[in-house]
């Protein structure tokens, strides 16, 4: 007997084969999510995706959503190249996008809005002797990814002071929340992540900000959201619904920044000071700037030897503006 709590609609077809009688049954849930969102878990850039879920926003949309958590950005690229999606939509930055999309032929995404300028740091140990990028020389600096957003924050740093990778020691593959541990137990010497990661590594003076993101790059993008170009082609109007609550979402944060504050202590456990000083180092939006978009690309072609505008996996002959206008459709955003 089928509960009725399951919600599932029972279907029974019956064949007759050579006079065998075949009978399938198959059970569909009524309750299946119309659409399955990535995220960073715990990610103060994302507090547009948290502020959504708290209100309810999503439900007044009539849409029903799966979230699923990723550590990185390039977590999420894998998933949606792989055969078998684990998401149909996302929340995650405009770097492993990018690098992703000129590397793997499978990665047919298009970003539609973005989610925050800004956001992310350096943070090293509190030492008098760490002042500039060029005292990074030598230390064991940790990033969450290769390719990834704060790896390229690193990369601008390390450009600037005169530096590469080949002058620091670098660690890869931490996840933000054990940077800090990291930090506080002095197994490396600094790390590039995003908030609130960033002020959690400042906690009893341990760390301290030696650059943010804005310093080296002041209003850059970082956090998109993109979707699968299948389920755009075969989903357009939830597409629009996921868009129309991120809208909605990001305003009621610049509205309501005291209750959006709370929402973030709540979600990811941080004092009243804390979520001040983190939110403060991001910008929340849903708009794109087009420019800011071409000259992310131009920077991370020009420092990232695993990026080529000549690659394969991208329509031939684009330069950074027309490979903007291929990758980059800010209409759905802007019809809202």
């Amino acid at each position: 007997m089928v509960s009725r709590k399951n919600k599932a609609l029972l279907l029974i077809s019956i064949l007759m084969l050579t006079g065998i009688t075949a009978v399938s049954i198959y059970f569909v849930d009524k309750n299946r999510a119309d659409v399955k969102i990535g995220f960073l878990e715990g990610d103060l850039h994302q507090l547009a995706f948290y502020v959504a879920r708290e209100n309810g926003f999503y439900e007044k949309e009539n849409i029903t959503i799966k979230g699923v958590s990723f550590a990185n950005g390039g977590d999420v690229m894998t998933s949606f190249a792989a055969s078998k999606r684990s998401i149909d939509m996302a929340y995650f930055g405009f770097a492993p996008a990018l690098y992703h999309r000129f590397n793997n032929p499978a990665a047919n995404i298009t970003v539609l809005a973005g989610v925050n300028v800004n956001g992310s740091a350096l943070i090293v140990k509190n030492d008098s002797s760490i002042q500039t990028g060029a005292d990074l020389e030598g230390l064991k600096i940790a990033v969450p990814a290769r390719h990834n957003m704060q790896d390229f924050i690193l990369s601008m740093i390390l450009n600037n002071s005169g530096l590469t990778y080949g002058d620091i020691d670098l660690e890869v593959g931490t996840t933000p929340s054990d940077m800090v541990i990291k930090l506080q137990g002095g197994s490396i010497d600094g790390y590039v992540a995003w908030e609130p990661h960033c002020i959690k590594g400042t906690i009893n003076d341990v760390g301290k900000y030696l650059y943010k993101s804005s310093d080296v790059w002041a209003n850059h993008p970082c956090c998109i959201i993109a979707t699968h170009n299948e389920f755009l082609e075969n989903n357009a109007s939830i597409v629009n619904s996921v868009l129309k609550v991120h809208k909605q979402a990001t305003d009621w944060i610049l509205k309501n920044w005291d209750a959006a504050k709370a929402i973030a202590m709540d979600k990811m456990n941080l004092s009243e000071i804390q979520a001040s000083i983190a939110m403060a180092n991001i910008g929340y939006v849903y708009d794109m700037d087009l420019a800011q978009m071409e000259l992310f690309v131009e920077k991370l072609v020009k420092l990232n030897p695993g990026i080529s505008m000549d690659s394969e996996n991208i329509p031939a002959g684009l330069n950074a503006s027309t490979f903007i206008d291929w990758f980059v459709d800010p209409s759905y955003i802007e019809a809202l």
